[in-house]
């Protein structure tokens, strides 16, 4: 249990201690987070930190005690630890001392039908600091169906990032190349989950073939298969069904996709992925239609989230 709690709790600890001079400086110089005391603090500032006398939450449970850190890696999670005097207090009592959030899905600076995202990974990252979030994962989208061309793109996004992060992969076409890149991604770069978009026709959209194609390629790679599950032929027909009726407002995007076809391709997806024996990750869903499926899938024990 303890080393459980000392994990996530460090996701929590790393907006204090993994937050150097340069990147402290990234904030103090976009004007926003620090106070003038601490912009430009010394980075030769004690690496031991004793956070006292709060009340750690968990999952699983709450308890008064100390966290005590030592190089930004958690060494203790108990009550009343004695440390020495090289040791920066923050004095947590009467305050909860919870793990950091894990954001499994954004969008930051990402270019999709004509538009961009109007967070980067600067911005993005700090707003997310400042609710308490300390880590993300972002999704690569693959420059003219090429998984390397577009990890590279994101590595240079993430260049001005601020805080822990990760990648998914989305995967937008199919060929031998791309059933390469695939491996280099999980065995080379890190990224064993890759989205398919059963959305978004014209654009990011995939077939079945292309689908089950994927499903199988994930399953000899040990990866994690994930959906955005909406039926996109149908959800264009709804599109061009509100542009006729002169619906053209925001009302537009959530009558245009009635939660039948989130329903209709959360089945489907979850289908296919049983035909192929590989577990399925259905991301932000939205109705209870594609809630109902997902829990008939869970229940017959086929390994869906």
């Amino acid at each position: 249990m303890a080393h459980f709690l000392t994990y996530l709790l460090l996701s929590f600890l790393i907006i204090y201690d993994s937050l150097g001079l340069s990147q402290s400086n990234q904030f103090c110089d976009a004007g926003v987070g620090y106070p003038e005391s601490t912009c430009g603090f010394s980075s030769s500032s004690s690496s031991k930190l004793l956070i006292k006398g709060g009340t750690v939450l968990n999952a699983h449970q709450q308890e008064v005690a100390d966290v005590y850190v030592e190089d930004g890696i958690i060494v203790a999670v108990k009550p009343n630890i004695k440390v020495d005097e090289d040791v920066t207090l923050l004095d947590a009592t009467g305050k909860y001392v919870m793990p950091g959030g894990i954001d499994p899905h954004t969008h930051l600076a990402m270019e999709f039908m004509g538009s961009e995202t109007i967070d980067d990974f600067f911005s993005g990252q700090a707003a997310a600091l400042a609710g308490g979030t300390t880590m993300h994962i972002d999704f690569v989208i693959p420059v003219n169906g090429s998984l390397v061309a577009g990890f590279e793109a994101y590595k240079k996004k993430a260049k001005k990032s601020c805080m822990n992060y990760g990648f998914h992969m989305a995967i937008t076409k199919w060929d031998e190349s791309v059933s390469r890149e695939m491996e280099i991604m999980v065995k080379e770069k890190g990224i064993n989950s890759f989205k398919f978009f059963m959305a978004y026709k014209g654009s990011l959209m995939i077939n079945d073939e292309l689908l089950l194609q994927g499903l199988e390629r994930c399953k000899s790679l040990g990866a994690l298969a994930m959906v955005h599950a909406e039926n996109g032929d149908a959800v264009f027909e709804g599109q061009k069904r509100m542009i006729d009726l002169g619906i053209t407002g925001p009302e537009g995007h959530a009558l245009s996709r009635p939660p039948v076809l989130e329903g209709e391709a959360t089945a489907r997806a979850i289908r296919l992925a049983k035909f192929v024996n590989t577990p399925l990750y259905v991301v932000h869903v939205m109705s209870i239609d594609a809630m109902e499926e997902i829990a008939r899938a869970r229940k017959s024990g086929f390994e869906v989230i």
